[in-house]
């Protein structure tokens, strides 16, 4: 359209012209003057007139315009190749195309809830953000809803445009380069040199047919070592088989009561497949870190953990022991200090672990301090008996900001009990150094401490102090260990195994009896798990309103925040296990405004891997979460964590009744 609307500011200049030209010749001749005012105002009479009639014409070609424009959008968008609908500010159809009505096999959908047929669509939440999309997929239709919402500003009704783009093709195709991209998985036989040649021959070939079958390249590179080369749709039909092939060779008939056990790294992140092996390195270190006979899948910072239900220990290698106290000890000496620090609230295990690397460091003639934010009851007795009997330890154990002040980059940090950055008590004292040694016992969790020089994890052993005690007996031919630190390390076997009854094995005893030529003394021992009456009181009251979870699983409360919560939860989760028929128990507290829940049990069920769910971890048949809300939804995500474990592992629950 050429034509526009005129305006009468258009003529102002004419005007103010011709009323200087009329007031000039009023001055000089009246009459004329009179005449020129008249003629002025008659011509702005017939110029209103002519801009009226002008417009006049103007709107009533736009008119036609815009009726003509309404007409072809009307039968546009009615055309569309697309659905698209417009709903009121119910979520109620008020007009739709016939695009639309395909999708409901062509049946008038006037006045039907769109919330009820597109379960992503919400009105509410759509009224609000005024434009945007949602998913719609079915097993018939993958479209993306888009929606804008638009005010009728001729009566203030809200209305809500929905057009439908059929995403199918691009979900299809992006499903078809998901399923095709490479993946890698790394295997290893935890114990391939407990095995014979013949036995290693048959293991090579069920685990090479295993993965060929489904497609998958398998080469073995080393002893017991194999690299699997997958795509991402083949690996999910192992997944749905449950990687059974770590079943299928326990049935191996072997002499003895060994079985091969497998731990599988699968890595499905990186941009390129060395980025994807390194995923898969890291992920099989992962699975070995936990005690192995394990899948773990990693995807960027995201980890899954298939398997790992087996509670038995198996024979730990005593040459890793003796690497690791030599690997240690020079480590130590090239170091400018050490500070060794476990977790948060440390326990009896944790103290004592941590004692035990202060008398290696003195041995060696090396500063060594203990980080220790403060001294929880579960550690008093001990601490209080090393401040009498032997002081200097005491004036060694420093506060987090002290050691931050102290510590630079050639000190060394040894974490003891505990290998989780965020659970130590200084996490910051990490990033001064990067001289970090682990000592722990726990299987390797999620946020486990990045790059350690030297690690010493294994999750069969029965405690931290074992593991102590170990380096100890093979760092040093002759070396008096002290009493009090020699009945703090015992301290720490024997609450971690609750005098010997889980996670003990072989070694466990050896390393007592070790302690025992120093001069441990078990009645004094005892005498360090010596709780006061008040304690005893409050503990019954947690197993007097215990109740029962399936018939075989104990969940007790302990609403109460005192300083002694932690140890009153976790003696009382211990002393539920001596209910009959019960399995596995669980006492919630409160520490620190948080909900701690400690979870026990007797071998049949993974208490770890239970709590693991809730952000926890631990051991097969002691482990710890802790978690943010209140008591009731403490109570109720355990529950389900609790159901959602034994639907898992497929757990034959009247094996328990």
């Amino acid at each position: 359209m050429e034509k526009k609307l005129i305006k009468l500011s258009d003529f102002y200049i004419l005007f103010l012209f011709m009323i200087v030209i009329s007031a000039f010749l009023l001055y000089f001749q009246f009459i004329f003057g009179i005449l020129s005012f008249i003629l002025t105002f008659i011509s702005f009479i017939l110029i209103l007139y002519y801009i009226k009639s002008k417009n006049s014409e103007y709107e009533e070609d736009v008119k036609k315009y815009r009726d003509s424009l309404n007409n072809i959008a009307s039968e546009v968008v009615y055309k569309m190749p697309f659905p698209i609908a417009v709903l009121n500010n119910k979520g109620r159809v008020k007009w739709y195309s016939p695009e639309f009505s395909k999708l409901f096999a062509g049946q008038d959908i006037v006045g039907i809830d769109i919330n009820a047929r597109i379960s992503s669509f919400d009105i509410s939440k759509v009224l609000e953000k005024s434009s945007g999309s949602v998913a719609w997929k079915t097993e018939k239709f993958d479209y993306i809803v888009y929606y804008n919402v638009v005010k009728d500003e001729d009566n203030g009704d809200v209305n809500v445009v929905i057009y439908l783009l059929d995403n199918l093709e691009f979900s299809n195709l992006k499903k078809k380069y998901d399923d095709e991209t490479l993946s890698s998985a790394l295997i290893y036989i935890d114990n391939y040199e407990d095995f014979r040649t013949l036995l290693v021959a048959e293991m090579d070939k069920m685990i090479i047919n295993y993965f060929s079958s489904f497609g998958a390249i398998v080469r073995k590179y080393d002893s017991g070592k194999y690299i699997v080369i997958l795509n991402n749709f083949i690996l999910q039909k192992v997944k749905d088989d449950k990687f059974s092939i770590v079943d299928k060779l326990k049935e191996i008939k072997i002499s003895g009561n060994i079985k091969p056990t497998l731990s599988v790294g699968v890595g499905i992140g990186g941009k390129n497949p060395f980025e994807r092996y390194k995923e898969s390195q890291t992920a099989l270190d992962m699975a070995l870190g936990r005690g192995g006979a394990q899948v773990v899948f990693k995807n960027g910072e995201e980890l899954e953990f298939y398997g790992g239900k087996n509670s038995k220990g198996v024979e730990r290698n005593k040459v890793k022991a003796r690497v690791i106290s030599q690997a240690l000890e020079k480590m130590i000496k090239e170091s400018s200090e050490v500070f060794v620090m476990g977790h948060k609230n440390p326990d009896m295990d944790c103290f004592g672990a941590g004692l035990g690397v202060m008398a290696i460091c003195k041995e060696l003639k090396k500063d060594c301090y203990m980080v220790l934010e403060d001294v929880p009851v579960t550690i008093k007795n001990v601490y209080d008996r090393v401040r009498v009997g032997e002081p200097s330890y005491i004036n060694m154990m420093i506060s987090p900001e002290k050691a931050y002040d102290i510590c630079k980059d050639t000190s060394l940090v040894i974490l003891v009990d505990n290998s989780r950055k965020l659970s130590t008590e200084a996490p910051y004292l990490l990033d001064v150094t990067s001289k970090i040694v682990v000592i722990d016992h726990h299987r390797m969790g999620k946020d486990f401490v990045e790059n350690p020089m030297l690690t010493y994890l294994e999750p069969y052993a029965s405690s931290a102090c074992e593991l102590v005690t170990e380096i100890i007996y093979y760092m040093f031919e002759k070396f008096d260990v002290n009493k009090l630190i020699a009945e703090a390390l015992l301290a720490g076997i024997v609450v971690d195994t609750k005098n010997f009854y889980y996670q003990t094995g072989v070694r466990t005893f050896e390393m007592a009896s070790y302690l025992k030529r120093f001069g441990a003394d078990s009645i004094a021992v005892k005498h360090l798990f010596k709780d006061n009456f008040n304690t005893i009181k409050l503990k019954s009251n947690v197993l007097s309103n215990a109740i029962s979870y399936r018939n075989y699983i104990c969940i007790g409360v302990f609403p109460e925040e005192l300083e002694e919560s932690m140890l009153i939860a976790a003696q009382s989760a211990d002393d539920l296990l001596g209910v009959l028929d019960i399995e596995c128990s669980f006492v919630l507290t409160i520490v620190s405004g948080q909900i701690h829940i400690s979870g026990r049990s007797l071998g049949k069920i993974s208490v770890q891997l239970i709590l693991e769910k809730l952000g926890g971890g631990g051991h097969y048949t002691s482990a710890g979460a802790r978690l943010n809300c209140s008591m009731e939804e403490a109570i109720e995500k355990l529950k389900s964590a609790i159901d959602e474990y034994l639907m898992e592992e497929n757990i034959d629950e009247s094996n328990f009744n």
